[in-house]
């Protein structure tokens, strides 16, 4: 079935992971900590880096920070303060995580780097009738944010972010949301992410899979789980145009 649509993971995919969210993440855990007074707790800053996925200053492809909401980060978080006997409140732990990591992402010194010349490929897929659509576990407001300092916006079809109501990847909703809302079958939808969380997203909605080695991932992560597996989005095109000659 030819691809009509080409849903893309955001951090790691579209845009460097690693000087955006774990940057983020090393001034966050110490201002959560800071601001919930917990500072007393011995190796208790170890034991949240932890919780999200970050050991020794490397990012777990299978830990929170690559893949989860912040809803389940909260949830993570909330299992190391009971270890601790510390306060716990689910639904305060998830605003602060929201509002410190928009805070610490959308500032002058945020690196947002693409990781690839975005205008260009998305400006080949509207050529090719492709439609776009991003599908993260960022919020929408930072979601947006990002796709708007990179002047890329305008070529979405759909955003669809950690909002509250849609349940977060690898649930389907934001994939089934996209192909309704630009008419097209699931089946004919491309996503492309750079965790296994992103491929178990496709298969659950019965799309293809495209896993990039430009995040979190390396092959054999990603190697049992995807459809295909490309250097970076660069390749879109030509997994396109393999794909066209199958058919």
């Amino acid at each position: 079935m030819k691809i009509r649509g080409v849903l893309f993971d955001k951090d790691g995919t579209l845009i460097d992971f690693f000087g955006l969210w774990l940057e983020a993440a090393q001034k966050v855990v110490p201002e959560f900590i800071r601001r919930n007074g917990f500072s007393g707790c011995e190796d208790l800053e170890n034991a949240l880096y932890e919780s999200i996925g970050i050991c020794d200053g490397q990012v777990d492809p299978n830990g929170a920070l690559a893949y989860k909401s912040f809803a389940e980060i909260a949830e993570d978080i909330g299992r190391v303060l009971e270890k601790y006997s510390l306060d716990f409140d689910k639904k305060r732990t998830e605003d602060q995580m929201k509002r410190m990591f928009e805070k610490a992402m959308q500032g002058e010194d945020a690196k947002i780097v693409p990781l690839a010349e975005l205008g260009g490929l998305f400006e080949e897929l509207k050529a090719r009738e492709i439609c776009i659509g991003l599908a993260t576990a960022d919020t929408q407001k930072s979601a947006e944010n990002c796709m708007r300092k990179l002047g890329v916006l305008e070529y979405l079809d759909y955003l669809g972010a950690d909002d509250g109501r849609k349940q977060p990847k690898p649930a389907p909703d934001m994939l089934l949301d996209f192909a309704r809302q630009n008419k097209i079958q699931p089946a004919e939808v491309l996503v492309a992410g750079d965790t296994r969380n992103d491929m178990l997203f496709a298969k659950k909605a019965g799309a293809k899979s495209a896993g990039v080695l430009s995040g979190v991932s390396k092959e054999k992560d990603l190697r049992e789980y995807a459809d295909f597996i490309i250097p970076s989005v660069e390749e879109i095109p030509k997994l396109l145009d393999a794909l066209e000659g199958e058919i």
